[in-house]
C-alpha cells in the first residue's frame, strides 16, 4: 500500500527494487542502484559480507554470510496464518511492482 501512495505523491520519483531481483543478480542491480544515485561504482560494495566493522542488528550472521537465496520462499510456513490478514487487506496484497532501474 505504501508503494501506491509513494507513486501517486512523487510520479517518476520513486524507484522500486524488489528483493528477489538483487538476490538473483546482486552484482547487476548493486551496479544499477549506484548509478541511479549518481555515485560512483566501488567493487567493494559487493564485499560487504567480509567487512571487519561491528554489525549491531540482530542479523549480524546474516549479514555476514552474505547474500543468499535460500530465504526466499520461507514465508511460505507462515503463509496459512496469514490469510485471514490477506483477505482483509483485499487487492493491498497483490504487488505488480517491478524493479524499475
Amino acid at each position: 500500500v505504501i508503494l501506491w501512495i509513494w507513486d501517486r505523491e512523487l510520479p517518476g520519483r520513486v524507484t522500486h527494487v524488489r528483493y528477489e531481483d538483487m538476490v538473483h543478480d546482486m552484482p547487476g542491480m548493486a551496479k544499477a542502484i549506484i548509478a541511479a544515485t549518481k555515485l560512483e561504482w566501488d567493487e567493494d560494495v559487493l564485499n560487504f559480507h567480509k567487512k571487519k566493522h561491528a554489525v549491531n542488528t540482530h542479523s549480524t550472521t546474516q549479514v555476514r554470510r552474505g547474500v543468499y537465496k535460500d530465504s526466499l520462499q520461507s514465508w511460505r510456513r507462515y503463509e496459512s496464518y496469514l490469510e485471514p490478514l490477506a483477505e482483509m487487506l483485499g487487492p493491498y496484497t497483490e504487488h505488480k511492482f517491478k524493479t524499475n532501474l
